[in-house]
């Protein structure tokens, strides 16, 4: 009986797919060993800027600092993108390793998903910009997000805080969020397409044959909305483009107008504030300093939203500051941002880019090991 029973565990073995099983566990060290920190990033960033393989090479340099100076993350959507003078920050801080996570994608789902290669950078501080269009607008996972942050942890999170339903009706969503949490290498595939890495794989279609694609007016997919936003005019809308002069980009403002509708309560905010709540979390736990500094917005954005959601924002600002230790830098107590420091509603020009790099810098210092003044030399 021992025999026939040995037998069977052995034939059971026997028909195990062992080649596959040794090719996926292959391809999972090689994409551990090859697109973590150390991945090739530097060939991958040349023409974007903003990109996830610019974000990974960011993280990458500031991983490369030598110790002995904090190092000190700015992260946030394209408000960074403009917002914040790196250079300038480096000029003022000298004493400072800073790196400027910038990124059209980073919401707070994105964010969370991040905070394990912010812990993993050895960063002292993290900066965020926010404001209640960070927290109050819908939830997008489309484009999965995936391509500039993604963990297993932060789907998790997503799922359990949402409920089964939710992922049945994103499924598809899911099964790309966790293919890019799983592997790098399909995590990056849009670094590697913009690379010039497609032609190996692919080839030109006619012009002809190439399916149209059309793309909503606000680019991705909600998946989760609060009470409708108020319809703008066409008359409202012209108006508020024309306020900002014939140089400003007609594009942009329009976009923006209706990313600033957007802001609306309801389900959705208590996710993202769910996200932002959990993120602050993980970086306190690992001795990460959280500083977040208000977002401004153009004076005409409030004509398009429930200013009265602000509320709703300062609220969980002060409860994160409370529980948390997040140090919080509201508009009142930034310089004034007036119309002529906007691109749009939603991003500052050059003058506010100064305005909001300094005001980043004064919240900063708090955390900051203090300043060694140069000693004069005696004879």
């Amino acid at each position: 009986m021992r025999n026939s029973s040995t037998s069977s565990s052995k034939s059971s073995l026997q028909r195990l797919p062992w080649a596959g099983l040794l090719a996926l566990a292959l391809l999972l060290a090689i994409d551990r060993a090859g697109l973590g920190f150390e991945g090739p990033w530097a060939h991958m960033a040349i023409d974007d800027p903003n990109s996830a393989a610019a974000t990974r090479l960011e993280l990458k340099r500031l991983r490369s600092q030598p110790p002995g100076r904090p190092r000190v993350i700015v992260v946030g959507t394209s408000q960074v993108i403009d917002g914040f003078d790196q250079a300038l920050a480096e000029k003022l801080l000298p004493e400072v390793h800073f790196a400027k996570l910038g990124f059209p994608r980073f919401e707070p789902f994105a964010i969370r998903a991040l905070a394990g290669d912010l812990i993993a950078s050895g960063a002292a501080a993290v900066c965020l910009i926010a404001s209640e269009q960070d927290t109050h607008r819908p939830l997008r996972l489309e484009p999965v997000p995936g391509s500039s942050a993604a963990s297993l942890a932060a789907v998790w999170d997503l799922l359990r805080w949402t409920d089964l339903r939710f992922a049945i009706a994103n499924r598809a969503t899911f099964y790309r969020l966790v293919a890019s949490s799983a592997l790098d290498g399909y995590r990056y595939r849009r670094a590697f397409d913009d690379a010039g890495l497609r032609d190996t794989r692919s080839f030109t279609l006619d012009a002809r044959l190439k399916p149209p694609r059309a793309f909503p007016r606000i680019f991705g997919e909600i998946v989760m909305q609060g009470t409708e936003p108020a319809p703008v005019s066409r008359a409202e809308r012209k108006r508020i483009i024309e306020s900002f002069g014939p140089e400003a980009d007609r594009r942009f403002v329009d976009l923006s107008i209706d990313f600033a509708a957007e802001i609306t309560a309801g389900e959705h905010a208590e996710l993202k504030r769910a996200f932002i709540t959990r993120t602050v979390e993980l970086l306190r736990t690992a001795g990460v300093e959280v500083i977040v500094v208000e977002g401004p917005l153009h004076p005409r954005a409030a004509e398009l939203y429930d200013v009265r959601l602000r509320e709703d924002f300062l609220a969980f600002m002060h409860r994160l500051t409370r529980e948390h230790g997040v140090r919080f830098t509201p508009l009142e107590e930034l310089p004034l941002f007036e119309a002529k420091d906007f691109e749009d509603l939603l991003h500052v020009g050059p003058s506010g880019t100064l305005k909001l790099t300094s005001a980043i810098l004064r919240a900063l210092r708090p955390v900051l090991p203090p300043r060694r003044e140069p000693t004069a030399n005696t004879p």
